[in-house]
């Protein structure tokens, strides 16, 4: 079946999204398999996560900026600008994923080299991204207009994880996950609510500081998981360096 998101049939979702031929899909579909896979010693599940990733990523991966496509309609599409669009929040979803995938891979799997690598890829892209606030921009390649928080909890999930696990360094990486850190904790209003996140959607758009959606408030603590691992570590360094 093809991962073309057109045409479209008549009633119902597209052909395409029984398999994984958008970028959300990545962090929605895969790590749950390998996870499965891991439960029950069954590795019929990690086989068909790790085929249909790879088939995913061939099609949608960008092999020179080092990012995703949203889905097959945006490969060739372009903003005002000229630019390629690359969805914030998309390229959030599937970092996070590939993060997620990680964690549960068997250490000496054969993919699990192809898996380091893409990460290690999007990571040094992604910090070259950061707007000068903390905030990644809603399309990546375009200057930042908003704060955006959901494409923003991901990405620093994604750095603080790889710094944690050893695949990032943390003197390179150290500083964007502390400006995206300080970013996210100042869109958090006095009633705890998070702000400034990017509605539902499948390409970039515009944001206001009301705006707020429960995957954004997912991705805030996914990457405050990390952060605080993170801020632990260098503790525990620093009493034992006393």
């Amino acid at each position: 079946m093809s991962l073309d998101f057109e045409p479209k049939p008549a009633k119902g979702d597209p052909y395409c999204q029984v398999r994984w031929c958008w970028s959300d899909a990545i962090f929605m579909a895969p790590p749950a398999w390998v996870s499965l896979s891991k439960a029950t010693g069954d590795k019929r599940y990690l086989d068909h996560a790790d085929r249909e990733f790879w088939a995913t990523t061939d099609y949608l991966y960008d092999k020179t900026d080092h990012l995703y496509f949203r889905d097959s309609r945006f490969i060739k599409r372009r903003s005002e600008a000229g630019a390629k669009i690359f969805w914030g929040r998309g390229n959030g979803w599937a970092y996070a994923g590939i993060a997620r995938i990680l964690q549960d891979l068997p250490a000496h799997h054969p993919s699990r080299p192809k898996y380091e690598a893409i990460f290690k890829q999007m990571s040094a892209k992604i910090v070259t991204l950061q707007g000068a606030d903390g905030y990644w921009p809603v399309s990546l390649l375009e200057p930042q207009k908003t704060p955006e928080t959901s494409g923003t909890g991901f990405f620093v999930y994604g750095l603080a994880w790889g710094v944690n696990h050893g695949l990032l360094s943390r003197a390179k990486y150290g500083p964007a996950i502390d400006k995206g850190w300080k970013a996210l904790d100042a869109a958090v209003e006095p009633d705890g609510r998070l702000g400034w996140v990017q509605r539902v959607g499948v390409a970039p758009d515009q944001v206001g500081r009301d705006d707020t959606q429960l995957y954004g408030v997912g991705a805030f603590l996914l990457s405050a998981s990390e952060v605080r691992k993170l801020a632990q570590g260098s503790a525990s360094k620093g009493q034992t360096s006393r």
